[in-house]
């Protein structure tokens, strides 16, 4: 019998031994290339740096921004991919459920306090997103993780500490936190977020069943699986979506936003202009601290560094792939109100950097 035991496990590993092994590398591989650059401070890899964009061909400027954004993101697309495809396998639904329930508030306020360890922007938030809610996460508290870790992850807050001010940064971080709360309650409540939500129980109660027969070879095989049906499902619109800021950033005048984002309209164009004007993780501070050089204000500035990385053309097209429209648009419109109420509150209270 033991023999017989011995043998079964032993055509186990040999079955799912490759599988395993390329799972695991690429996530620690991932990891090593998010890690690495913060310790080393400079890049594991070579990045491409493109000149100004309104400089190339027309045709050829959605090419150079997307292949200079895949080289400084594909990494963090790797890590987060396969931890998304790692929670979807691994984590049991009684567990999700009981960290991610949308019925009790302390899940929202788990998924916002938690979120900000991820510091990758919100395109890379996708999968991992789409992770939790296939293991059995709640739409609500999922919204909530989704926008609070690209709003408010610690280097960004570190960054605009460091670049802009501490003041900016702490209300940053209130504001998001709160925000991001708000945000996924209301989702939650809607008719269609209540729908989405079944749509994946269904899901998430099919895989129940299987994972408590799989062993640790055959989740890390579904890891695998899990992952590159988000990649399927979410990286082409996300590509495509950052194609089309290409045109943006190439020929929006950066002097011309900086003088109309001053005073009550200043801070409701600082919150909606995030929506066409995509910038990745740590990118949109400096591009921040140049548009209060040419004038922006305090109540634009924080407006921004809240409804940008919130709602973005590519992300809100990833996540599309992930859960129906009318969600995507309800969170999208309610974070620009986020933003813009943010930037209100701050102008009236601090009312500088």
């Amino acid at each position: 019998m033991e023999l017989k035991t011995f043998q079964h496990k032993k055509e186990i590993r040999m079955k799912y031994g490759l599988k395993t092994a390329l799972a695991w590398f690429l996530f620690l591989f991932g990891l090593t290339t998010l890690v690495y650059p913060r310790i080393a401070h400079h890049s594991l890899f070579p990045v491409f740096k493109y000149s100004t964009l309104k400089l190339y061909h027309p045709a050829l400027i959605p090419i150079v921004y997307v292949s200079s954004y895949l080289s400084r993101a594909w990494g963090a697309f790797l890590f987060a991919f396969m931890l998304g495809g790692i929670i979807a396998a691994f984590v049991s639904s009684q567990r999700m459920r009981s960290l991610f329930s949308g019925k009790s508030i302390k899940s929202y306020i788990f998924a916002a306090a938690f979120a900000p360890a991820m510091t990758v922007c919100s395109c890379a938030m996708i999968p991992v997103f789409g992770g939790i809610l296939i293991a059995g996460a709640g739409i609500g508290p999922a919204i909530s993780f989704l926008l609070m870790a690209p709003a408010a992850n610690i280097l960004a807050l570190i960054f605009t500490a460091e670049i802009i001010s501490w003041k900016l940064a702490v209300a940053r971080l209130i504001f998001s936190f709160f925000g991001a709360i708000f945000v996924g309650y209301i989702l939650d409540k809607t008719s269609w977020g209540k729908k989405e939500e079944e749509r994946y129980g269904k899901i998430t109660a099919a895989k129940a069943t299987e994972q408590i027969k799989r062993n640790f070879y055959e989740k890390s095989e579904d890891a695998l699986k899990e992952a590159w049906g988000l990649v399927s499902k979410a990286l082409p619109y996300l590509l495509a979506g950052v194609a089309v800021v290409s045109y943006v950033e190439a020929y929006l005048p950066k002097e011309v936003v900086g003088a109309y984002l001053t005073g009550i309209h200043g801070i409701i164009l600082g919150a909606a202009i995030g929506i066409p004007m995509y910038t990745p993780t740590l990118v949109e501070v400096f591009l921040v601290k140049a548009l209060i050089n040419l004038g922006m204000s305090p109540g634009a500035a924080i407006a921004f560094l809240i409804g940008a990385p919130m709602a973005s053309i590519p992300s809100m097209m990833g996540v599309s792939r992930i859960i129906n429209w009318r969600c995507v648009l309800t969170y999208a419109v309610l974070a620009i109100g986020v933003g813009i109420i943010s930037g209100f509150i701050y102008a009236s209270i601090v009312g500088t950097l």
